[in-house]
């Protein structure tokens, strides 16, 4: 690191970037390197959409700070299924099998995928389960998800005979495969104004409000 700017390999490409004070690297490689494959859900790293594979270990960038990335190699989806051999294998087993739906999780299950799959070409259901333990999806069961990876280790290949109940690819999958699917925040332009929700802890309750015009008066940022 030199004057502040932090250097690592992107996707086989050398990038250098001015690092600010507390910066994620999933920000990073969102708003500032447009890797919008990369997705960010909890921010707390534990839902597993932002996984990367940091020196080929899957890591949750979101928990990561730019400076560790200083002289490191990362990939993310959108350059693994150009690059990587299990990924390609990945984008096509993933839409046999259904197992890329709302899409949302997909990068981070085929990251975790592709650094199993480095380590063991034929992996078992139970050691897929534990690859991907860390992204959580909410959409198939996991059980599309793991009959993917552990196909793709087997060579197996889903035969469509044009009957009931045979597997379909979806009209939408391979932008979902390859990290191109876009959701609200990979489009919302900067100055987006984002709503805060906040719970009641009590099953009943009454509120009042006082001068609203004067509390937005008094905070900065709010609207």
């Amino acid at each position: 690191m030199s004057d502040g700017k932090i250097s690592f390999d992107l996707n086989g490409e050398l990038v250098s970037i001015l690092a600010k004070p507390a910066e994620r690297l999933s920000e990073t490689l969102r708003e500032r390197l447009d890797q919008r494959d990369v997705k960010i859900g909890c921010n707390a790293g534990d839902c597993g959409a932002c996984t990367i594979l940091l020196d080929g270990t899957p890591v949750c960038s979101c928990m990561v700070p730019l400076q560790r990335a200083e002289g490191s190699a990362i990939e993310t989806l959108a350059g693994l299924v150009q690059n990587d051999r299990h990924a390609k294998e990945l984008t096509e087993s993933f839409q046999d099998h259904g197992a890329a739906q709302c899409g949302f999780c997909t990068p981070g299950m085929m990251v975790s995928a592709v650094a199993l799959l480095r380590e063991k070409s034929e992996p078992s259901a139970e050691e897929v389960e534990v690859a991907l333990g860390g992204v959580l999806c909410r959409c198939t069961g996991y059980r599309k998800i793991i009959d993917a990876v552990v196909g793709v280790g087997a060579k197996a290949q889903l035969e469509a005979k044009g009957e009931v109940g045979d597997p379909i690819r979806r009209l939408d999958g391979q932008i979902k495969v390859e990290g191109h699917e876009v959701f609200g925040d990979d489009i919302a332009p900067a100055d987006t104004l984002v709503l805060r929700v906040i719970r009641s802890p009590f099953p009943r309750a009454g509120f009042r409000f006082g001068d609203l015009k004067q509390f937005v008066a008094a905070h900065d940022g709010i609207e």
